[in-house]
């Protein structure tokens, strides 16, 4: 199991071990540039028998380091900044302070929606879909608070490269 980044702040913590990645794509990053669609879904935060889904599509690319300043993307970068906990805006993702730095990460295809079905029973129903079309390129996770969702996505992409690249 990879070491959690968030090990200091106790409510994201508790988000990165919380989220489940019930699908991971079959392809991965090998080498230059790969797109990892993905769909999150959470309970609502203001009315928990409903969910919030999120589709989108993770780029990661290599880059090169030149200085400091570009060690790494903040949340706000990638991310609608209005969707998500103000808190996050500055953050790091993990992965940036890892010997996998050379990633530069964008987000494509963003959308968010509102669910009247609960989190779980959304969650099974987008799985049976994604089995049903053989989509074996999308992921598929449960992101315990929408919002902090970044932080459920950054568990996704750094299980990714753990995966490509060794933890």
């Amino acid at each position: 199991m990879m070491r959690n980044p968030y090990a200091n702040d106790d409510v994201l913590r508790e988000v990165y071990d919380a989220t489940d990645i019930l699908r991971r794509p079959v392809t991965g990053i090998i080498s230059g540039y790969h797109e990892l669609p993905y769909i999150l879904v959470s309970p609502d935060d203001e009315n928990p028998a409903k969910a919030v889904q999120v589709n989108g599509n993770i780029r990661v690319s290599p880059r090169f380091i030149l200085s400091a300043e570009v060690l790494g993307d903040r949340f706000a970068d990638v991310f609608d900044p209005a969707t998500f906990n103000a808190g996050l805006q500055g953050r790091l993702f993990s992965f940036a302070f890892s010997r996998r730095k050379n990633f530069k990460i964008e987000n494509g295809s963003f959308e968010v929606r509102n669910l009247d079905d609960g989190a779980r029973s959304h969650l099974d129903r987008v799985h049976d879909d994604l089995l049903r079309q053989e989509n074996t390129r999308t992921a598929l996770i449960f992101g315990p608070r929408f919002e902090f969702y970044p932080v459920s996505i950054d568990r996704f992409v750094t299980d990714i490269l753990d995966r490509e690249f060794g933890g």
